[in-house]
């Protein structure tokens, strides 16, 4: 019989004391499993398309949960499962601590079992699945990867920043901005573009100036902090939100991010959405010259992702609405005639 025995914990909330107790159930049900000669498993939230419902404007993410066993006949799983199981002591180490350490700290803590930044992220995600709550509660926040400036002005403990004024930089938001309060400067929009480049050119020019806004940036794809504070922006003010994104597939991607949200990190991932309107280029405003002496060949990546985005529902609802616009334009040109 093994008898496991964790210390209290001192310095967690109550909030962590739960999630606490939750890896300590699923450490002992493995360590019971290894004294009984059975492979040893955890239950995560299966994001699996029966547990995914999408429709045009909202992506809802069931309770079906899939178990995943520490062996599998390859003998590949093992690894992955142990990775997994490391990330989960993290968790709970830094919980108990009372602590907050950021991705990337976490992932060099870990360094000599990970072989990269993307291989811990993966692992942390299949943590937040197994645990079913939202990352920064796991006592992990991302790495700032978002800026806005523009007519905003933000409260952060007893310091205020105005945004007109933080250059073409702009104002980099926090892995967790729950802690931030905002104030409108007589903004009437929020501007998105895709990439800091687009952004630090926009922010030189003051356009802000020209069209009262708060400018952000997610730079390329969006972390959950930049996602947050666009939702909590956009509710807050009542203010429209448009979208610069490139003429491709990844930055039909990026805008369907901010939209619908994503599953890979579980119930929060589709939390904050915000209602984007895209601006920019699109095909109909394209002359079949310029369409062959400016585009670009797709790649294997390219191809798979516009394959996977004609599946969106998104993308098939706007495609009928187009055809039904189309159809009416011939109709009232059929009239004229």
């Amino acid at each position: 019989r093994i008898q496991i025995l964790f210390e209290p914990c001192a310095m967690a909330s109550a909030g962590a004391e739960l999630i606490i107790s939750k890896i300590e159930d699923v450490i002992l049900h493995i360590v019971t499993c290894l004294s009984r000669d059975i492979s040893p498993s955890y239950t995560m939230l299966s994001n699996s398309s029966s547990n995914v419902t999408k429709d045009a404007d909202k992506i809802r993410l069931g309770d079906e949960r899939v178990e995943v066993a520490m062996f599998d006949r390859a003998g590949t799983r093992s690894l992955r499962f142990s990775k997994v199981i490391q990330v989960m002591a993290l968790v709970h180490r830094t919980l108990k601590m009372g602590n907050t350490v950021t991705q990337r700290d976490a992932y060099y803590t870990l360094s000599a079992s990970f072989t990269s930044q993307n291989d811990f992220n993966a692992c942390l995600d299949d943590v937040i699945r197994i645990l079913d709550v939202p990352r920064r509660s796991l006592g992990i926040v991302s790495a700032p990867k978002g800026s806005l400036a523009g007519n905003i002005r933000i409260l952060q403990s007893h310091e205020t920043i105005d945004c007109l004024l933080t250059g073409t930089t702009g104002y980099e938001l926090p892995g967790d901005p729950t802690s931030l309060d905002f104030e409108s400067l007589g903004a009437r929009y929020i501007l998105l573009v895709e990439k800091d480049a687009v952004f630090k050119t926009l922010s030189e020019a003051k356009i802000w100036n020209e069209i009262p806004c708060v400018l952000m940036t997610g730079r390329g794809y969006p972390g959950l902090a930049v996602r947050e504070v666009v939702s909590r922006l956009e509710h807050q003010f009542k203010l429209p939100v448009l979208g610069l994104f490139d003429y491709n597939p990844h930055g039909v991607q990026i805008l369907l991010t901010y939209r619908l949200g994503s599953t890979r990190k579980g119930r929060e991932g589709i939390q904050h959405t915000a209602n984007v309107l895209w601006l920019g280029l699109h095909s109909t405003d394209l002359g079949s010259e310029m369409k062959a002496r400016h585009s670009k060949p797709f790649t294997q990546r390219d191809v798979q992702l516009c394959t996977s985005l004609l599946n969106q529902p998104f993308i098939n609802q706007n495609k009928v609405e187009r055809e039904r616009e189309r159809e009416r334009e011939r109709e009232q040109e059929a009239d004229k005639a």
